[in-house]
């Protein structure tokens, strides 16, 4: 019997468009025998299932689990709960791995002492095009400081399974940016390793996707930014928003879970912290005024 080295972690909804190509594009993998396939299907449609049952072959190793409509998050810790594989990995079922690239992170991995393992992609925006707009990041070891302020792990990272011991899982009050937490969260204990090749191709800027809800995204970022004191990132008028969220706490499996738990360097609180706070109400006046002022003038002068 074939050993489960790597995890593939797929969470599906109203995926009919893709699920098919997905499927092709994954019996395409150099090492399927050391792969099991996780797929997390959200509130299936006959027609998904009909796809998953003529693209499936006895070939692929492969946990379907069926439930409800939940949280992008909770659907990636759930698949944790059920992989087998010593390594991680995220394939969405919109985005595209080139063939060789779960194999390149694992040996990246082996022949190393980091956990997580990053690279480039090309963007697109349409599936199935190629080439269109290079993400393109710097080694870690030059890039760290980098790893602290931006996201550099993208759509297709690869981890070591057992890391989620000891420092928590995907934050799941979050919908949009749990995989940007969990890196910077990662990188306050561990090093990462850039892979040597072209990992894949990510479709960006398609209406359905979850990264499309703008205001969205910015609130929870905010809550990220502010939860490890990246002051001169946050946006003053999304300040409010940080009520809706507990930033000194992760969500795993509906257990709240005191970040400084997990990260036992972390300061509760700090003296810019209260400044921030006393000042947020004036900030947050001065933004709105600036701006009625600013369409006031507009609509008179122009």
């Amino acid at each position: 019997m074939n050993t489960v080295n790597i995890s593939i972690i797929t969470s599906l909804y109203r995926c009919s468009a893709f699920l098919r190509s997905f499927l092709e594009h994954y019996a395409r993998i150099i090492n399927p025998e050391e792969c099991e396939l996780i797929l997390i299907h959200n509130d299936p449609t006959q027609e998904e299932l009909a796809i998953l049952r003529d693209g499936l072959n006895d070939c692929m190793t492969v946990k379907h689990v069926t439930v409800e409509r939940e949280g992008l998050y909770t659907s990636w810790n759930r698949a944790i709960q059920l992989a087998k594989g010593k390594y991680l990995a995220i394939w969405n079922v919109d985005d595209i791995r080139t063939p060789d690239s779960l194999f390149e992170q694992m040996r990246a991995l082996d022949n190393s002492q980091a956990v997580m393992c990053y690279g480039d992609f090309y963007g697109t925006r349409q599936y199935g095009t190629y080439k269109e707009k290079l993400y393109q990041y710097p080694q870690y070891e030059q890039g760290i400081k980098e790893a602290f302020k931006r996201h550099i792990i993208g759509c297709f990272p690869m981890w070591r399974r057992d890391i989620h011991e000891r420092i928590g899982y995907f934050d799941e009050q979050f919908k949009l940016v749990s995989d940007y937490e969990f890196q910077l969260r990662v990188i306050r204990s561990f090093a990462l390793i850039k892979a040597p090749d072209l990992l894949g191709y990510y479709l960006e800027h398609a209406g359905h996707k979850l990264s499309s809800n703008r205001s969205v995204q910015q609130r929870e970022r905010t809550t990220v930014e502010y939860r490890y004191r990246m002051y001169n990132k946050i946006l003053l008028h999304h300040l409010p928003s940080l009520r809706s969220y507990r930033p000194r706490y992760i969500l795993n499996y509906k257990k709240w879970i005191l970040l400084k738990d997990v990260l036992p360097k972390m300061k509760l609180f700090t003296v810019k912290e209260l400044l921030l706070f006393l000042g947020m109400p004036f900030f947050y006046s001065y933004w709105f005024f600036r701006r009625s002022f600013s369409v006031m003038y507009q609509r008179i002068f122009q």
